[in-house]
């Protein structure tokens, strides 16, 4: 099933589902760029119009972030079903390339976290072949927009900083993943893997994971279930990150600020809040089926 939300579009798959596709793209001859779409994403679409096509153009969109479950069910007739975190989702990735002899390469994060969490994954599958690394500061040059898309990939300008773009491609080149997770930042990490991607031809599935290294690696501890389950990881976030507070604000405050203008302006809001609130209590009370296996 799919939603959309702000004009973006949001897969809502099972987790069985996910590993089929997963499984797929793993033997297919071509890049699928997958995205794990939490508010922030949202917010930022609505202004960007680079990243608002950036995301059309991703082969999966996976919903990340606990506030897409309320949205859809305020915004759309129907109801989220199923949330894949990026973290759960990189765990399932390490699985497939454990079971399938494929390489999983980890780039990004807090510095050292990817190194880290490629030893922690090790430990989880120990004939994983994968590798981590921090590639410094990138700074992306040209949109990278036409690279993207099934069939579509071509081989784009390179970045600006000319001496850590070789020093980063000599890396992922020599290394040859089939599986690239990239930790740098929402826009950043997607527009990343669509530079790369054209320039490395044994990859077959790039995705932007946000802070899954920092967990997977023990430099940001886990929240615990419950507060995962009830919505409230944020206060845990930001008790660890205070310089989160302007990216949890936008996340707890202004995403539901514009989905209730949104409702607003489309006369909707009661039949919204309606379906809403019963989402809120179906997230505290009940359990998600959960992306990760023996994580």
């Amino acid at each position: 099933m799919k939603h959309e939300i702000f004009g973006v579009k949001i897969d809502d798959i099972p987790l069985a589902g996910l590993l089929e596709i997963l499984s797929d793209d793993l033997a297919s001859p071509s890049f699928h760029l997958i995205t794990t779409l939490n508010p922030e994403f949202l917010l930022q679409a609505r202004e960007d119009e680079e990243f608002y096509e950036l995301l059309h153009k991703a082969d999966l969109a996976l919903p990340d972030g606990v506030g897409m479950r309320f949205a859809i069910a305020a915004l759309t007739p129907n109801l989220l079903q199923h949330r894949h975190t990026g973290t759960d989702t990189l765990f399932l990735l390490a699985k497939l390339c454990t079971e399938k002899g494929k390489t999983l390469g980890l780039v990004g994060g807090l510095p050292g976290s990817a190194e880290k969490a490629a030893v922690f994954l090790k430990t989880k599958f120990p004939s994983l072949r994968v590798f981590g690394f921090d590639p410094g500061v990138v700074e992306l040059g040209d949109p990278c927009l036409p690279a993207l898309g099934r069939g579509g990939m071509q081989e784009m300008p390179p970045p600006a900083k000319k001496g850590v773009w070789g020093g980063i491609m000599t890396r992922l080149r020599n290394e040859a993943p089939d599986v690239l997770a990239v930790g740098l930042g929402q826009k950043k990490q997607e527009f990343f893997l669509c530079h790369v991607a054209p320039l490395l031809p044994s990859l077959r599935i790039g995705i932007g994971v946000g802070g899954a290294f920092d967990v997977q690696s023990g430099t940001i501890a886990r929240a615990p279930a419950w507060m995962s389950r009830s919505g409230l990881e944020w206060v845990w976030r930001l008790a660890q990150e205070p310089k989160r507070f302007r990216r949890i604000w936008n996340a707890i405050l202004v995403f539901p600020a514009a989905v209730v203008w949104s409702t607003l302006k489309h006369r909707i809001f009661l039949r919204a809040f309606r379906r809403a609130v019963p989402e809120i209590f179906r997230q505290v009370f009940h359990k998600e089926e959960k992306s990760e296996v023996g994580n």
